[in-house]
Formats: structure tokens, sequence, C-alpha cells
């Protein structure tokens, strides 16, 4: 019997449920996330979220991700622009250390369906900084940049599908 005063124990394991469980649920998407494999409630989540968001917000929200993952120790992505119909990707980064800005431009990416998943191919890399491009030429030319990437996790694939 529940007194009038006392919460049912099914409302009470709910609220705890919410107040201890949902930083799994809705904590910020990562670019760290790209390359975790998992998939649950939680991607879930933020699939519906994403695909609620009007694609400047998830370009945006993109840039984040990546400012507070991959870039967190080296600068920021100042700028971030996806045309999908000329297949370019155009970022503009200031990065410690260097008094100008650096403009990364990927040309001729290809996003493909092999199999289950969807592969990525990046195309042609130029970056504003002989040097840096000369890098990561070399990097994919060794494949320690892979040219072609394969998205596993569901919640990327429906970023990338979305975004390119």
């Amino acid at each position: 019997m529940v007194l009038p005063t006392e919460k049912p124990l099914s409302i009470v394991f709910f609220e705890n449920l919410l107040l201890t469980r949902t930083e799994h649920i809705f904590r910020p998407m990562r670019f760290s996330d790209f390359f975790n494999l998992g998939s649950g409630l939680g991607d879930t989540v933020k699939i519906i979220f994403f695909r609620m968001l009007p694609r400047g917000a998830q370009i945006e929200k993109v840039r984040a991700e990546i400012n507070n993952g991959l870039l967190k120790k080296y600068g920021k992505m100042t700028g971030l622009k996806i045309d999908k119909e000329n297949k370019t990707i155009s970022a503009n980064l200031v990065l410690k250390g260097e008094a100008e800005s650096i403009q990364i431009k990927l040309s001729n990416y290809r996003l493909v369906q092999e199999g289950e998943n969807p592969v990525f191919e990046l195309g042609a890399i130029e970056v504003s900084r002989e040097w840096l491009d000369a890098v990561l030429k070399t990097l994919v030319k060794k494949n320690i940049i892979p040219e072609r990437m394969e998205i596993k996790n569901q919640l990327h694939q429906v970023v990338v599908k979305s975004l390119l």
C-alpha cells in the first residue's frame, strides 16, 4: 500500500534514473565518437536531435565538436563550409604558434555505399601552408591518414550522409 505522502517506487526509480544517468544520453557528440563503434539509446537520441537541426546548425555542431576534441590542443576551426553539389569541404583554422590562419580544402570527395556501411573517400587535399600541405599528402600517401574510411557507427553515418 502506498501512502498519499510517499511516491510510488517506480516514480522514485525514474527520477533517480533521470538524475544519475542522463549524462550518457545527453552528452554532447565529440569528434572522438567518430572512432567509437558503440550504438545504442544515446546514439538514437543524438540522431533524432541532429536530424532536427537545420543544415547550417548541423555544420556548426560538427565544427564545434572538432574544436572540442581533435583540435583542442592545437587551436580551433573558425570556419567550415561543405558544398554538397561541388563536393568540396573548406575549413579555416587558427592554430597555436601560427601568425595567420590556415585554409584546408578537400575537393572531389566521395561518399559511396559499399556493403552495409558507407565509405568516405578524401579526394584531393590542398593546404595554404606549403609544409603542412606536403605533410598531409605524405601521411595520406603512406596510408597513415587513409584515403578511404568506412563509417561503421550509425550516428556517424547520419552525420556524414546529412552533410555530404
